[in-house]
């Protein structure tokens, strides 16, 4: 059975500002103390498994979480395991992406365009076998799943709420921000040859701002 949270116990908040309910935080909670899968999350919670995938889209589309797919076992679908991006927003591996993001911005001359080859080249690799045919749907799916909690876009334009790599990002964002833009690139252009984005960092209270073009 659930352990529920007492009505003291600090909430995290929905991307609406509304507070979790117990059962949302009890799931997060359980995913902050190791990486999960939903059926691992059904049998610590005693929650039913449709319940728990819908509490578990929710904490993902806000930013909270991110996910991936365990290597194939068997037949079937590969699982998917989820973690928890940092209470502070950021990543487990932030200390490093600032080491090498300030070890490129020393060693090279032209940081900014080398890191966004290089995340022209990871966005590339992560639209492999993936489904999403329409660029902009791939895109904002993957930055869902890497915790990027986007808006709905209008447009070009889609609002980033959250940043997986704050802390790097804060202190080198030439660097962090261009593997980033270059990484949607790479997954637009998976889909639409010439697709191009720009990411303003921090422009909107915060968020980031991205502008993609997708040639029709």
């Amino acid at each position: 059975m659930e352990n529920k949270l007492s009505a003291g116990e600090n909430r995290r908040r929905t991307s609406g500002d509304r507070r979790h309910s117990s059962s949302r935080e009890r799931i997060l909670r359980e995913i902050e103390v190791r990486p999960a899968s939903t059926a691992d999350l059904v049998a610590a919670t005693g929650l039913h498994e449709n319940t728990v995938r819908g509490h578990l889209e929710r904490l993902l589309a806000d930013g909270h979480i991110t996910r991936e797919q365990e290597a194939p076992s068997g037949r079937g679908r590969p699982s998917l395991r989820w973690h928890a991006v940092g209470s502070d927003g950021t990543a487990p591996y932030a200390g490093l992406a600032v080491a090498l993001a300030e070890g490129l911005a020393r060693t090279s001359d032209q940081p900014a365009q080398e890191a966004k080859t290089a995340g022209r080249i990871w966005g590339a690799q992560l639209a492999q076998d993936r489904a999403e045919a329409d660029p902009r749907a791939l895109v904002l799916e993957v930055m869902r799943e890497q915790g990027f909690a986007p808006d709905a876009s209008t447009g070009e334009q889609t609002v980033l709420r959250n940043c997986p790599l704050l802390a790097a990002a804060s202190r080198r964002s030439d660097v962090v921000c261009a593997v980033h833009e270059g990484l949607i690139e790479g997954l637009a252009r998976t889909r639409a040859e010439g697709a191009t984005a720009k990411l303003l960092p921090f422009a909107a209270d915060g968020a980031c701002i991205l502008h993609l073009q997708v040639a029709s």
